[in-house]
C-alpha cells in the first residue's frame, strides 16, 4: 500500500530542502566546534574551509523554503488527499508540528543571531533547535520509511503530475525570493558614521576617552559571541570613530568582568621551571594569558569575516594541521586585510597595537612549531618583546634570564598582582646560569621581556592604549588614515571593520557574523 505522490512543485520544495537543511546542519556544526570540542570529535564528517558563508546562504535559501512551504499548504488545502495509512497519522501529525517549531526556533534565533541581536539564551536556543532538527530528520524520514517502505521515497523523487498555474506561480516566487534574500544578506552591515573633527582637537591615547568629542560621537554595539572565559561566552563591544582628515581615532570599550595579566607566567617546581598552561601547548590557552582585542580592517565586506574564517584542523590540504582543530585565518582573493592586535601585555605599556595582518597562505618554515597561514606581522625595523624560555616544552624550560636581584620577583608572589605591569625589561635581567638559580619551589616569574619600549616601523602604525575599571575595558587607537604601507588598509567612506575579545585567551575569542561598516561625514 503506498501513499500519494506530490506535485513537481513540491518534490522540487522537499528535495531542495533534504538538501539545504544537510549543508546547513553540516556547516552549523562545523561552526559550533570552535567553542564547543566535543563536536570535534566527529571532525572527519564534518566540512572545511570557507564555512561561514555557506552555512549562511543555506540557512536564508530555508527561510524561503519555509515561504514557499507555508504558500503550498494554504492554495492548496482540500486538494490534498489523505493519507491510506491512517492508524499511523497521529503520530506523523506529532513529528511534523514538532518540526513546525523546531524549525521556527532554528531560524528566528539564527536571524538574531546574525544580526547581533541574540542574547545568551537565544543563541543556546539555535544550537539546541540544530540538534532538535536531527532528531526531526530521523522521526520524520524514518518514520515514513518504516510505515510505508519505498513508496515514500517514491514521493520525494516522482511527481504525480506536472505543474499547475498556482504551483507554477509558487516556484517562481520562491526563485525571486531566494535572490532577493542573498541580494540583500551581502548588504547588511552596521553601518557606524565617521565625523570629522578640527585638526586642532587634541584626543589623548590614554584609554580614558574623557574628550568631548568622544560624547558627541556615533556609537554602534555589537553583541559578539562564543568566546572563552565570558559571561555566556559574550560580550558586547561599543565601537566611535572620529578622523580629522589625516588621521582616524577609536574608542572601544566592552564588558571583562576580570582584568587578566598573567601571560604564561613561570613557575619554579621540584624539577625546574615551567610555563604554567593548560591548552598553550596545543596553541589555545584559556587561563594564562593576557586579555586582546582585535580588530579587522577590510575592503571586503562579506558577512562572517570577509572571506579570511577558514575552520577545520586541515582547511589546506597541503599545508599543515592546526594544533587546535578550529582553522586558520587567510584570504583567498589576493587582498590584504588588515589586523590591529592589541595586548594588555605585550603591547600596551608600548602605547600600541601589533599592526598584522591577513592574506593568502604563508609558505611553510622549517623548524617552526606554529604555522599561522594568512596570518602574519607587519616588518619592523626594531623593538620586540620576547618570552623568556630558550625553548619551549610542556614539562621543564630553561629561561633565558634571570632578574639581577632577588627582591625583582617579590611583587608577583602576592595572590592579587594584576596592578603589576607584567612585563620585565630585558637589561634588568641577567644571561641564566644555573649556579644563580636559587629561587624557592613555588616562586613565580613573569615570562614577556621586553628588548626596547617598543616597535619601530610598518608594525608600529597604531598607537593604542587602554584602562580596565570596574568590568570594563577602555581603548582608545589611532592610525593614519593612509599609511601607504602594501599590508595596511587606508581607512576610508565603505571600509568595513570585525571586532573580536578575548578574555585571558589565547585564540578563543568573541566574534560577530555583520561587519561594521564606515561612513565618512565628509565623503
Amino acid at each position: 500500500m503506498s501513499i500519494y505522490k506530490g506535485n513537481l512543485f513540491w518534490v522540487l520544495l522537499h528535495l531542495g530542502a533534504i538538501v539545504i537543511v544537510v549543508i546547513n546542519l553540516l556547516t552549523g556544526l562545523r561552526i559550533a566546534s570552535v567553542s564547543r570540542p566535543l563536536w570535534q570529535s566527529i571532525s572527519a564528517i564534518l566540512p572545511q574551509g570557507l564555512i561561514h558563508p555557506l552555512h549562511f546562504t543555506s540557512g536564508i535559501l530555508l527561510i524561503v523554503l519555509v515561504i514557499g512551504y507555508i504558500g503550498w499548504r494554504l492554495l492548496t488545502r482540500g486538494q490534498r488527499p489523505k493519507p491510506v495509512k491512517p492508524q499511523a497519522l497521529n503520530f506523523h501529525r506529532l513529528v511534523i508540528r514538532s518540526g513546525y517549531l523546531i524549525f521556527f526556533g532554528a531560524m528566528l534565533s539564527g536571524l538574531l543571531a546574525y544580526f547581533s541581536l541574540a542574547p545568551a539564551l537565544v543563541v543556546a536556543v539555535h544550537y539546541y533547535c540544530a540538534l532538535g532538527i536531527i532528531c526531526y530528520l530521523l522521526l520524520h524520514g524514518g518514520g515514513y520509511f518504516v510505515h510505508y517502505g519505498m513508496a515514500a521515497i517514491k514521493r520525494i523523487l516522482w511527481p504525480s503530475r506536472q505543474l499547475s498555474p498556482v504551483s507554477l506561480g509558487l516556484l517562481l516566487l520562491t526563485f525571486l525570493l531566494a535572490g532577493l534574500g542573498l541580494q540583500l544578506s551581502g548588504k547588511a552591515a552596521h553601518v557606524l558614521l565617521v565625523a570629522k573633527v578640527p585638526l586642532s582637537q587634541l584626543i589623548h591615547i590614554d584609554g580614558k576617552a574623557d574628550e568631548a568629542v568622544w560624547r558627541q560621537a556615533e556609537t554602534v554595539d555589537v553583541l559578539t559571541q562564543g568566546g572563552a572565559n565570558f559571561d555566556n561566552g559574550q560580550t558586547r563591544i561599543r565601537v566611535q570613530v572620529v578622523e580629522n582628515g589625516i588621521e582616524a581615532f577609536f574608542h572601544i570599550s566592552w564588558d571583562d568582568p576580570t582584568k587578566s595579566l598573567k601571560h604564561l607566567p613561570l613557575l619554579k617546581t621540584q624539577s625546574g621551571w615551567q610555563v604554567e598552561q593548560q591548552g598553550f601547548y596545543n596553541f589555545d590557552e584559556t587561563r594564562y594569558y593576557e586579555d586582546k582585542l582585535a580588530v579587522m580592517v577590510s575592503n571586503q565586506c562579506q558577512a562572517g569575516g570577509a572571506g579570511t574564517v577558514h575552520l577545520g584542523p586541515k582547511p589546506l590540504a597541503d599545508k599543515p594541521a592546526n594544533w587546535h582543530g578550529k582553522g586558520y585565518h587567510y584570504s583567498q582573493d589576493g587582498a590584504i586585510r588588515d589586523l590591529w592586535h592589541w595586548k594588555a601585555v605585550r603591547t600596551n605599556n608600548m602605547i600600541l597595537a601589533d599592526d598584522n595582518y591577513i592574506g593568502p597562505p604563508d609558505k611553510v618554515r622549517p623548524g617552526s612549531r606554529r604555522y599561522s597561514a594568512g596570518y602574519l606581522q607587519d616588518g619592523k625595523e626594531s623593538g620586540a618583546y620576547v618570552m623568556n624560555w630558550r625553548w619551549y616544552k610542556p614539562d621543564v624550560i630553561t629561561p633565558k634570564r634571570l632578574p639581577k636581584s632577588p627582591e625583582l620577583l617579590t611583587p608577583y608572589q602576592q595572590d592579587n598582582s594584576d596592578g603589576l605591569s607584567w612585563v620585565i625589561p630585558w637589561f634588568d635581567y641577567q644571561p641564566y646560569q644555573a649556579e644563580h638559580d636559587n629561587y624557592p619551589v613555588g616562586t613565580r616569574m613573569p615570562s614577556v621581556m621586553y628588548r626596547s619600549n617598543r616597535f619601530e616601523g610598518d608594525r608600529a602604525d597604531v598607537r593604542a592604549f587602554a584602562r580596565w575599571h570596574q568590568g570594563r575595558w577602555s581603548l582608545e587607537l589611532s592610525r593614519k588614515l593612509d599609511t601607504g604601507s602594501e599590508y595596511d588598509v587606508p581607512l576610508r567612506h565603505g571600509v568595513c571593520l570585525w571586532v573580536s575579545a578575548f578574555d585571558q585567551s589565547q585564540v578563543a575569542h568573541t566574534r560577530h557574523a555583520l561587519p561594521i561598516q564606515l561612513e565618512f561625514s565628509g565623503a
